[in-house]
C-alpha cells in the first residue's frame, strides 16, 4: 500500500515532514547554473556570458521534459529508487559541472540536472502538499508553497554568492554535490519501499516526441539566447537554429494527431479559455521578469558593485513574497476575484519598475532599491500563484503533467527568453542612439586626450538607455490592464450583456439587476 509520505510508518510525524524540508529544498536549489556565479563562470570558462544563459535556459528546459513523463516514471519505479538514482546522477552531475572546462558540457550537464531533478522533486512536493493542504485546497497549498520556496532561492542564492567570493565558482556545485550524496544516505535509511501504485512499464512513452521537442526547444534556446551577440537576422546560424526550431515543434504537432498514447495535446490550449489567456500572461509575466538585467547592468556596469551586493539586495525581496502569501492566503480563503488579484500583481510591477526609473542615476546609494525589490517580490509572489492557479483550473488529470509541462516551458524558458532578448535588442539600440545624440554636442578635437572622455559618455548612454526600456515597460502596464480587465475568468455574467445591448439599442433596462 503506497503512503503520501515518503518516508517510513516508524518515524514520528514531526521527524518526517522535518526530512522532507530537508530533501525538497535542495533539490529544488540544485541547477547546472548559480546566479551568484554566473560571472565567474563564464570567466573562468573563457566563454561568452551566453552560454551561462543558455545553460540556465536548458535547467528549465530538462524539467519541462521530466514533466512529460513524471508520471510513468513514478508507475514504474518506487519512490526510494527514485530518490536514490537521482540523487546519485544530480550529485555526479554537479561535479562534472564543477571540473569541466567545456561550456558545451555545462549546457548539457544543466539540461540533465534540470531533467533528474524533476523526479523526486515531485515526489516530495506531493508529500508537501498533503502536509500544507491536507482537504486538496490549492489556493492554500500555493499561497504556502510558493512564497517559501521563492523565498529559499533567493536566500540559497545569496548564501552561494558569499561562498564564491571567498573562495572559487565551483563551490555551489561541490557543496551541492554533497548534500545530494547526503538526500541518498537520508532515503537509504529513512524512506519507504512502497510503489506508487501497479507497474507500468516505460517502452509506451512516445520517445520520439520527447526528442524532437528537445531539439525544438533548445534550437530556441540558442536562437534567443546568442541572438544579441550573433547580431540578430545577420548570422545564418540564427536563422537556421529558428528554422529548426520552428521544424521540429511542427513535426512534433503532426505527430501527436497520429499517435495513441499523445505525449501532448495541444489543441486543449486554443479549446480553453483559461490556458491561451494564462499563455499571454506568462508572456507578460516574462517581459517584467526580464528587466532584471537592466538591474544587474546598472548595479554592476554603472555603480561597479558585484554579485555579491546585488544578492544581498535581492534578499529585499523576501519581504514581499511573504507578504504575497498572505494576500493570497486570505484572497483565496474569501473567494474574491482571481481578476484583481492578478491585476495587483502587474500593477506592483508598474511600480517597481517605475520605482527604478527614477532611482537610476550614477551616484545613487544602491541601499536605495530595497524598497522597489520589496515591491518586486510581492509583484513576482502574486503572479506566480494567481496565473499558476488560474491556469491549471478545470485540467482533466490525463492532461494534467503535459499542460504544466508547456506552462512550465513559457513561465521559466520562453517568457524571459523572449522578454531578454527584446530588451536586449531596445537597449542596444538606444544606447548607441544615446551615444549619437551625445556626440553632437560636442567634438572631441576641442579637448586634450578626447578619447579618454569616453568611457565616462559610454556610462551616460548605457544609463539612458536603461532609463528609456524602464519608461517603455512602465507605459506597458495600459495594454496589460486593459487586456485583463476585458476577460471574464470564468464569471462570464450573460445579464451585463443584455443590459449593455438595451442601452445600445436605447431600450429602458429599469428593474433589472446588474
Amino acid at each position: 500500500m503506497y503512503r503520501q509520505v515518503p518516508f517510513a510508518r516508524w518515524l514520528p510525524k514531526p521527524l518526517s515532514i522535518l526530512l522532507n524540508f530537508i530533501v525538497l529544498f535542495p533539490i529544488m536549489t540544485i541547477s547546472g547554473v548559480y546566479t551568484g556565479n554566473a560571472a565567474e563562470l563564464s570567466g573562468a570558462l573563457a566563454a561568452y556570458t551566453e552560454f551561462v544563459s543558455l545553460a540556465n535556459n536548458a535547467v528549465a528546459i530538462g524539467m519541462a521534459m521530466g514533466l512529460l513523463i513524471v508520471l510513468r516514471v513514478r508507475m514504474r519505479f518506487k519512490s526510494q529508487e527514485i530518490l536514490i538514482f537521482c540523487s546519485i546522477i544530480l550529485a555526479s552531475l554537479s561535479y562534472m559541472n564543477a571540473t569541466t572546462d567545456n561550456p558545451y558540457i555545462i549546457v548539457a550537464g544543466s539540461f540533465l540536472i534540470g531533467f533528474f531533478k524533476l523526479f523526486p522533486m515531485i515526489d516530495m512536493i506531493t508529500a508537501f502538499m498533503v502536509t500544507l493542504s491536507p482537504n486538496g485546497d490549492r489556493g492554500r497549498f500555493y499561497a504556502l508553497f510558493y512564497p517559501m520556496t521563492l523565498c529559499i532561492g533567493q536566500l540559497s542564492t545569496y548564501i552561494f554568492a558569499s561562498a564564491i567570493s571567498d573562495s572559487t565558482y565551483q563551490a555551489p556545485y561541490f557543496i551541492m554535490g554533497s548534500i545530494m550524496l547526503l538526500i541518498t544516505i537520508i532515503s537509504i535509511i529513512f524512506q519507504h519501499t512502497s510503489r506508487f501504485s501497479f507497474k507500468k512499464p516505460l517502452y509506451q512513452i512516445d520517445w520520439l516526441s520527447m526528442v524532437l521537442i528537445t531539439i525544438s526547444t533548445m534550437s530556441f534556446n540558442v536562437f534567443f539566447t546568442f541572438m544579441k551577440q550573433q547580431g540578430w537576422f545577420i548570422s545564418p546560424y540564427m536563422i537556421a537554429s529558428l528554422f529548426v526550431g520552428l521544424l521540429f515543434l511542427g513535426l512534433t504537432i503532426y505527430r501527436q494527431k497520429f499517435i495513441k498514447r499523445k505525449l501532448f495535446n495541444f489543441s486543449i490550449f486554443y479549446k480553453s479559455s483559461n490556458l491561451s489567456h494564462s499563455v499571454i500572461l506568462l508572456l507578460f509575466l516574462g517581459l517584467y521578469m526580464s528587466s532584471s538585467s537592466l538591474y544587474t547592468q546598472f548595479s554592476t556596469v554603472a555603480l561597479g558593485h558585484n554579485n555579491l551586493v546585488a544578492s544581498r539586495i535581492n534578499l529585499w525581496m523576501i519581504p514581499g513574497l511573504m507578504i504575497a502569501g498572505v494576500y493570497a492566503f486570505y484572497s483565496f480563503k474569501h473567494k474574491w476575484k482571481i481578476k484583481y488579484y492578478i491585476i495587483t500583481g502587474f500593477v506592483c510591477f508598474f511600480f517597481h519598475t517605475l520605482s527604478l526609473y527614477l532611482l537610476i542615476q550614477p551616484q545613487i546609494d544602491i541601499e536605495y532599491i530595497e524598497y522597489a525589490m520589496i515591491v518586486k517580490g510581492l509583484a513576482m509572489g502574486i503572479l506566480y500563484i494567481g496565473i499558476w492557479f488560474y491556469a491549471s483550473s478545470n485540467l482533466a488529470f490525463e492532461d494534467f503533467f503535459s499542460t504544466l509541462s508547456i506552462l512550465l516551458l513559457i513561465r521559466s524558458f520562453l517568457g524571459t527568453a523572449i522578454g531578454g532578448s527584446l530588451l536586449s535588442w531596445a537597449g542596444y539600440q538606444f544606447q548607441w542612439q544615446s551615444l549619437s545624440d551625445i556626440s553632437n554636442h560636442f567634438d572631441s578635437s576641442q579637448f586634450q586626450n578626447g578619447m579618454d572622455m569616453y568611457p565616462g559618455i559610454n556610462l551616460n548612454a548605457l544609463l539612458a538607455s536603461i532609463k528609456i526600456v524602464l519608461g517603455y515597460l512602465c507605459w506597458l502596464i495600459v495594454p496589460i490592464l486593459l487586456f485583463v480587465l476585458f476577460h471574464h475568468y470564468g464569471e462570464f455574467n450573460y445579464r451585463r450583456v443584455v443590459l449593455f445591448r438595451k442601452v445600445l439599442r436605447g431600450n429602458s433596462f429599469r428593474g433589472y439587476r446588474l
